[in-house]
Parts: structure tokens; C-alpha cells; sequence
């Protein structure tokens, strides 16, 4: 049986979640995105102090499997998923499911009522899976370069529980 754990992540993480980020795009996003694209997305953890803040400015998580960081997830406390990435030996297994979820529990357990994310076409499936719906589409840039992607959310019924 795998030794499946999640935690909080730290600083001492941070060039591990550069790693996993800039590899995941360059092995998974050449068969949805263009080279431009893939090439624009993938130099993303250069700019240190924007990486730094998408890493910690939310609460990021960590999916640790035999005690190795395999993936993160985070969450800002308005429900915003700010990041969902798995590592390209660990995708199309159920790990980034059962991180979203993780995520997503957390965020019940504070009282959130909407999740909200921009998922790219890879990332798509997962957060179908997980009761996310599409809103709208939506084209950014990084640097020159537009990417569309998936505004989605996830609302939580109430319950006379909550």
C-alpha cells in the first residue's frame, strides 16, 4: 500500500514546486498547447518573486507520497484554487483527485461556499470531477503569448448544518 500524506508547504519546498511546475508543463502541455505556449507557461518559476507569491500567497498543499512531494494545490481563504499540479509520473492515476479534494475539504471545514479557478485544458477533467462547472472561457497572456483556459467554480449547498 502507498504511503499517501499531504502537508502545508514551506519554504525549504519551494525548488521542489518549481521543478514539478516547470516539468509538468513541458511533459503534459505540448499535446493541448503550441511550442510558444508550452515554452511561455514553463518559464513561469523564473520570475522568482511572482512564483514565490503564487506558492505562498495562498495556502499551498503539498501530496506526498512515501514522504515526496508529488503535487501541490493551493487555496486562498476566498475559495480561489490558485494552483493544481502533479507530477507527469503520478498524473492520470486519481493523485490530483484526491488532492483537490483534500484542498476542497479544507476550504468546507472553513466555511468556504464557492471554489473558483482558471483551469487549463489538462487540468480540465480533474476539476469536472470534482463538481467544478464551467462559467465562461477565458484568454490570458503570459508575456505575448494568449492562452485560453476555463473559469470554473464549485458552490457548496447549504445545509442547516453550516
Amino acid at each position: 500500500m502507498e504511503e499517501l500524506s499531504f502537508s502545508m508547504a514551506t519554504e525549504r519546498d519551494f525548488d521542489t514546486l518549481q521543478q514539478i511546475y516547470r516539468y509538468t508543463v513541458q511533459k503534459l502541455a505540448p499535446s493541448l498547447y503550441s511550442p510558444a505556449q508550452v515554452e511561455a507557461w514553463s518559464a513561469a518559476p523564473n520570475n522568482f518573486n511572482c512564483f514565490q507569491y503564487f506558492i505562498f500567497d495562498p495556502d499551498t498543499y503539498l501530496l506526498l507520497i512515501k514522504q515526496q512531494i508529488v503535487g501541490f494545490c493551493g487555496l486562498r481563504k476566498n475559495g480561489h484554487i490558485a494552483s493544481l499540479y502533479i507530477h507527469p509520473d503520478y498524473t492520470r492515476q486519481g493523485y490530483g483527485t484526491k488532492l483537490l479534494n483534500y484542498v476542497l475539504n479544507i476550504g468546507v471545514n472553513r466555511q468556504i461556499k464557492r471554489f473558483f479557478t482558471e483551469a487549463s485544458f489538462f487540468s480540465y477533467p480533474v476539476f469536472t470531477r470534482c463538481g467544478f462547472t464551467v462559467i465562461e472561457m477565458e484568454t490570458v497572456n503570459y508575456g505575448d503569448v494568449a492562452f485560453d483556459r476555463y473559469k470554473m467554480e464549485k458552490i457548496i449547498p447549504y445545509t442547516s448544518d453550516s
